[in-house]
């Protein structure tokens, strides 16, 4: 009977190291990335701070600087407008302050559309943002999109057909992308909503539509 192929120990100490670095790589990028990607977040938040006259910063007051406190002050700031925002008493307030922003020359335009696409993706309500499909950069690719609605006006005129408005998000910050006009023959429909479109094109794939984290394989 042969003898089963024996590896020389430096072999198999090497695989062993390569194996254990690869693995220590994949949990240190994670963990790097990650702590990056929040402590920029937390560096954007305190930036709003240099907002405040010197007089009012804290740190002209508090013994020393305590890092996160502007991303404290932004998220108050944000769950205060958000309570405004759906306060029956300041409605009325905040629609005569959207109406008077929306007649200043040049930043109507800009705070309008700002304001249309993110509700139309960031509201809790499926319409006016179906996720999309569609072939881009060139024939033969596909990515994802979200559909904000039927081009109108001079653009419904002027296209040979129908043409839809998609918004294709930027991987991994999809706060940032492009303004596509696609026929609408050429717009495919997707069921998965669009908080698991933006898992998939934040995580670039790596998190698929559906699917939850340490899931167990069914046996």
């Amino acid at each position: 009977m042969a003898e089963p192929t024996k590896k020389g120990v430096g072999t198999i100490v090497r695989e062993c190291l390569r194996r254990y670095f690869f693995a220590g790589l994949l949990v240190l990028l994670a963990l790097v990335i990650t702590v990056w990607f929040l402590g920029w977040i937390v560096g954007l938040m305190d930036s709003v701070l240099g907002l405040l006259p010197s007089s009012l910063h804290p740190n002209s007051y508090l013994p020393f600087a305590i890092p996160g406190l502007g991303a404290l002050a932004t998220l108050a700031s944000i769950l205060l407008l958000g309570f405004l925002a759906t306060s029956v008493v300041t409605r009325r307030a905040l629609m005569l302050w959207d109406r008077f922003l929306g007649r200043i020359p040049i930043f109507r335009g800009v705070y309008t559309s700002v304001q249309k696409l993110v509700e139309s993706i960031f509201s809790q309500e499926q319409s006016g943002r179906q996720v999309v499909l569609i072939e881009y950069p060139r024939k033969g690719i596909y990515t994802v999109g979200f559909a904000t609605g039927l081009a109108g006006g001079e653009l419904e005129k002027r296209g040979e057909q129908r043409l839809v408005n998609v918004f294709v998000p930027t991987t991994p910050n999809p706060t940032a992308g492009f303004y596509l006009l696609v026929p609408e023959n050429e717009v495919k429909s997707l069921e998965m909503t669009p908080e698991e479109a933006f898992k998939l094109i934040v995580s670039g794939g790596m998190i698929k539509p559906g699917e939850k984290p340490n899931s167990e394989d069914s046996k």
